[in-house]
């Protein structure tokens, strides 16, 4: 996008991944690779530099909804043709997921502005929003009173071990390890599970560890080139 003043349709908007790839070629496995499904497009080795927010223009390049950049060829949505012939070292869309179930599901309108991409991104992309809300993707989160602890095959009833093995079990979910199991049956598309806190904002101890460049997930890399805001008007 060139300024902030639009408008675009809810059952448009996408997230994706953003990456420099070294070669594009068609999955013709039997089964799903990740989030691939047989015959269509997947990236050799590639490094990924952010998230991004976006409608497909008339070309089926990307749009970027948060800041003025490229328009990228989106795998699996841009022509396969134009994607297979692409150079080395292309920069693409890969995992392109629509969000227009999760948007009805939150009671966003059809026709959304600027504001509400903003919201959209502060909402549902902070990196937890998933875990967070695991009962709308079809998960349930194991908490400390559903577990059964054990030591040496036997179930542990001192109450003062139980009460150690218990504070170590809420700590480590405050660090982000956390346990969730499938429910049969949910509101909204299981795919939603991964890809909002993959796409999503990290923390700092991600970053301090090197797991992740940024916290913010969806900031431009430098390696995309002079990428801007987008303009008041």
């Amino acid at each position: 996008m060139e300024n902030k003043k639009y408008v675009v349709c809810r059952d448009n908007i996408y997230v994706g991944e953003v990456v420099r790839t070294d070669s594009i070629y068609r999955y013709e496995g039997d089964d799903d690779f990740f989030r691939t499904k047989p015959r269509q497009l997947s990236t050799g080795s590639w490094r990924s530099y952010r998230s991004m927010l976006f409608v497909p223009n008339e070309d089926k390049l990307s749009n970027d909804l948060l800041y003025r950049t490229p328009n990228y060829p989106i795998l699996n949505v841009t022509d396969d043709e134009t994607c297979l012939n692409l150079g080395k070292n292309s920069i693409v869309i890969k995992g392109a997921c629509n969000l227009a179930a999760l948007l009805e599901y939150f009671g966003y309108k059809k026709d959304l502005t600027y504001e509400d991409i903003m919201k959209i991104r502060k909402t549902f992309f902070t990196g937890r929003f998933a875990k967070d809300s695991c009962q709308l993707f079809g998960y349930k989160e194991t908490m400390v009173e559903d577990l059964t602890f054990r030591s040496n095959g036997k179930v542990v009833t001192d109450s003062k071990e139980l009460e150690r093995r218990r504070k170590q079990f809420r700590a480590e979910q405050r660090a982000g390890h956390r346990i969730f199991s499938g429910v049969s049956d949910s509101p909204l598309p299981r795919e939603y599970w991964d890809v909002l806190d993959d796409r999503g904002d990290n923390t700092l101890m991600d970053v301090i560890e090197g797991w992740n460049e940024k916290m913010n997930a969806f900031a431009p890399h430098r390696q995309e080139g002079p990428v801007k805001r987008l303009k008041r008007f």
